[in-house]
C-alpha cells in the first residue's frame, strides 16, 4: 500500500492499542454515517477480512477508511482529498488524524 494516514485515541498512531478505536464502535459510527458508504472489503490475512467504507470529500475526491489493530487506516488520500474533512471526521470519532511519519493534521 501507498502512504496512509490513521485516525487514532492515542499520541502515536503507532499505538493505538494503548487507546483503542474498538472494531464495533468503529463499524456502528461509519455505517450510521451518510457520507461513508461501505465499499467492499480488505483481506486481513490470519485477521479476517474488514469492511472497506468510501468517503468522498467535497470536490469529489474518494478516500478509503477501513479499521485495522486498534485505530482506522485511510487510503487514497494523496494530498487531493480535503484534510480538513478526514480532520473532521476524527473528532467526531474523538481522535486525532496522523499521518504515516507522525505527522498530526488537525
Amino acid at each position: 500500500m501507498g502512504y496512509e494516514l490513521h485516525i487514532t485515541r492515542a499520541e502515536d498512531w503507532l499505538d493505538s492499542e494503548e487507546n483503542p478505536i474498538a472494531r464495533e464502535e468503529w463499524l456502528s459510527f461509519a455505517r450510521e454515517r451518510n457520507d461513508l458508504v461501505e465499499a467492499g472489503w480488505i483481506d486481513h490475512g490470519s485477521a479476517g477480512r474488514e469492511p472497506v467504507f468510501e468517503w468522498v470529500d467535497e470536490k469529489g475526491k474518494k478516500a478509503s477508511l477501513f479499521w485495522s489493530e486498534s485505530a482506522v487506516t485511510i487510503s487514497g488520500a494523496h494530498g487531493e482529498v480535503s484534510l480538513q474533512g478526514l480532520v473532521l471526521l476524527a473528532v467526531q470519532l474523538e481522535g486525532r488524524l496522523f499521518g504515516d511519519d507522525g505527522e498530526e493534521y488537525d
